[in-house]
């Protein structure tokens, strides 16, 4: 019987529709997830989290806006810096790429940043490329780099790749930046990343942080991303620019005399503030605090912040009130005896006795037994006048600044809790108050604007490309502080205060200033005496310049700690004084419309100035190039060439034009003769020390440009000490030196 064979197609075929029918159930199945995936309960959350992988929308941060100066230079900016990652898991950065240049990007790193070796960062670099899908996003730089830094590295080998090949990544970054230092740091500001925000950053930030874009970003691969348009995209709103009212020029010199002050009088902490009477502009502000030697900071600003008992700058609070309300006058009279009195139930001291003064002397000596006597005279029986008067003049109003950080004044009355008998008696003289260095500042100004209190000002625009958006103007807290009479009468009082009486330190030759100094004990915890025996002062410099017709108002205060058996200057004057001072002078020479035309000067001072030892045809020199009379010491006149000799002995010269003739050098210094003969186009060689003996080519020859001319030197010369003389001052020069008492 013959066995059949197995067909072989037919077995095929079976297999075949088996698996026909196994790929017919599989793609019933995908398409069957696709329509669950696409139409199921889950699909909205699903189809939204696809979208996500694919398509990022990322945040575009506004470039912060500038504060500048009141003339338009920058005090802070932003600029832009990178810190610089790394992609490892980087769709083109294979092994080969990878292991050829690793050894020369450790080296450019090392050399670049200077922190580690060369070996470190490759072993950082190797460790991280093996583990390259945990490493998407490594920092490799120990510090953000700047745009031209950024560009260097981005030359480096694999980073040169770019990010999807070599994976380098410079993630940007913002960095305030103060391009002048610390100087007015503290009024500046910051905002920082905890949300603290202080000066006039932080005042400010609304306006100066600008609106924050988005753009839509979709990921082609790895962490590469690429924007996408989109109607949803929002591009971002760059900060405003705030304009400030410090001058940077003024602003430098009030930093560096008081840093100055600060040192040589080992005082703890400084304030400094510059204003301008009309507007309330703060032209300057500077607050400084010394943490050790050579160590000073910016670190708090106690121009606004620093609430505390004034001392004698209060006093003329109270010589207006005793003036404007009491009707008291200047002329009165009060004995202040040897410096020491008992009045109601307070002592009351001065450093000196003074005996018997008018009112206007008490306050040029700063009298507190002058000051105490008197408002008890007018006050005793009812002091709620004297306070309500204080309020009357805005002394307890807040400023309101533009800035965080200020605190309102602390002037207590009749009938509250830490009013005693003592307390009018102490008021009188700058005590059981409480107020900020600006708010004194405040209050003097405003008798330098004729009694209109304004309120300080540190912004004064807005400003977006150039264009000026907001203007701000102070704010008039008191129409008038006092009247019209009585404004005249303490501003000849605050005068006599520079030329007669504490503040004799601000009296200058060039301009006027009507001031007051202050010397304030300080309380600690409650004590004006601390354990050791040591007192804390503040000594305080206030005023305003010109007197004549005020422009600017100052504040100057210093802290300082006497321990016991240490004597160091602290009044007001002597610690304060100085630093007033060297702002005053350089406001005064900054603004040359003060200053009269050298024709219209006249020499304060009877001193003739003196000129070095040289010959007789060097002074006629002098003399004629500056147009002045001249005579020797001892009022000698015998000069070689001397053309005439009035009745006073005063010898005079003559000289006509210069020419193209050469001239006669005999007798004069070399400098001058060079300084002559090369004006003349000759070339001069000579010898010998001292003046011109002789020269080669005789006075009077016809001069040709490149002629030689030697000179021989040797002469000697006449009386030393020549001086020259113009006309006699109607005053004497002034004393720049203080009484060495500030009250």
């Amino acid at each position: 019987m013959e066995e059949r064979k197995p067909d072989i197609k037919k077995g095929i075929l079976h297999r075949v529709q088996v698996l026909y029918v196994l790929f017919f159930i599989i793609g019933l199945m995908i398409v069957g997830k696709i329509l669950y995936l696409q139409y199921g309960p889950k699909s909205g959350r699903l189809r939204s989290e696809g979208t996500t992988i694919t398509y990022e929308r990322v945040a575009m941060e506004a470039d912060r806006g500038d504060i500048l100066a009141c003339d338009g230079r920058i005090l802070a900016t932003s600029v832009p810096e990178y810190e610089v990652r790394m992609d490892f898991a980087a769709n083109g950065l294979v092994d080969s790429i990878f292991l050829r240049d690793v050894d020369s990007l450790a080296y450019c790193l090392s050399d670049f940043f200077g922190d580690k070796s060369k070996s470190a960062y490759k072993l950082k670099l190797i460790n991280a490329f093996r583990e390259r899908r945990k490493n998407r996003y490594v920092l490799l730089s120990p510090r953000r780099v700047n745009h031209l830094e950024i560009k260097e590295i981005a030359r480096f080998p694999i980073f040169r790749l770019g990010q999807n090949r070599g994976g380098f990544i410079a993630k940007q970054t913002s960095r305030r930046l103060l391009p002048h230092g610390d100087m007015a740091k503290r009024t500046i500001g910051m905002v920082n990343q905890t949300g603290t925000k202080v000066g006039i950053e932080g005042a400010f930030d609304s306006v100066l942080h600008g609106i924050d874009g988005n753009v839509l970003m979709q990921r082609i691969s790895g962490t590469f991303r690429v924007p996408v348009p989109d109607e949803m995209n929002v591009d971002p709103v760059d900060g405003i620019d705030v304009v400030t009212t410090l001058d940077v020029d003024i602003q430098d010199v009030a930093e560096k005399a008081l840093r100055e002050q600060l040192e040589t009088m080992q005082a703890d902490w400084g304030t400094a503030i510059l204003m301008e009477v009309s507007t309330g502009e703060i032209r300057a502000i500077t607050n400084l605090t010394r943490k050790g030697e050579g160590n000073i900071v910016e670190d708090y600003n106690y121009a606004i912040g620093m609430n505390m008992e004034p001392g004698s700058t209060q006093k003329l609070a109270s010589l207006i009130t005793l003036l404007d309300d009491a009707g008291a006058s200047l002329d009165e009279k009060y004995d202040t005896g040897n410096g020491t009195a008992i009045i109601g139930r307070t002592k009351v001291t001065d450093t000196h006795g003074y005996g018997l003064l008018t009112l206007k002397g008490v306050f040029e000596k700063s009298s507190n037994v002058g000051f105490a006597k008197a408002v008890n005279k007018y006050y005793k029986d009812d002091p709620k006048r004297f306070v309500e008067h204080l309020y009357k003049m805005g002394l307890n109003e807040p400023l309101h600044l533009q800035i965080a950080g200020g605190q309102n004044p602390v002037i207590r009355k009749p009938g509250d809790r830490w009013w005693d008998g003592t307390t009018l008696t102490n008021m009188a003289y700058g005590y059981a108050l409480l107020l900020t260095p600006m708010k004194t500042l405040t209050f003097y100004n405003a008798v330098a604007n004729d009694g209109r209190m304004v309120s300080p000002l540190f912004v004064k625009e807005l400003r977006q490309y150039g264009q000026t958006l907001r203007t701000y103007r102070a704010r008039t807290m008191v129409s008038s502080i006092a009247s019209d009479e009585t404004l005249k009468e303490v501003r000849a009082a605050m005068r006599g205060v520079v030329e007669e009486g504490t503040g004799r330190i601000l009296k200058s030759r060039y301009y006027k200033v009507g001031g007051k100094t202050g010397t304030a004990q300080i309380p600690v915890n409650g004590r004006y005496t601390d354990r050791n025996g040591g007192r804390h002062y503040l000594a305080t410099m206030v005023g305003y310049f010109p007197e004549d017709d005020p422009k600017y108002s100052c504040l100057v205060a210093l802290k300082t700690y006497n321990a016991p058996g240490h004597r160091r200057f602290y009044y007001g004057a002597s610690l304060a004084g100085p630093v007033f001072r060297a702002i005053a002078d350089r406001v005064y020479a900054k603004n040359t419309a003060w200053q009269d035309p050298l024709s219209q000067r006249k020499e304060k001072t009877d001193e003739k100035p003196r000129l070095k030892a040289g010959c007789a045809d060097e002074m006629r020199e002098v003399a004629y190039r500056f147009d002045v009379r001249y005579e020797g010491r001892r009022g000698r006149t015998d000069w070689r060439g001397v053309e005439a000799v009035d009745s006073a002995g005063i010898a005079y010269t003559s000289y006509e034009g210069w020419s193209d003739e050469v001239p006669s050098v005999v007798g004069m210094g070399l400098k001058e003769a060079v300084y002559l003969l090369e004006r003349r186009g000759m070339v001069v060689a000579f010898s010998g020390v001292g003046g011109v003996e002789s020269q080669s080519v005789p006075a009077g020859t016809k001069v040709h440009r490149g002629m030689l001319i030697r000179l021989e030197l040797g002469c000697t010369p006449l009386e030393p000490g020549i001086y020259l003389k113009e006309k006699k001052a109607d005053s004497s020069a002034d004393s720049v030196a203080s009484s060495g008492r500030g009250d």
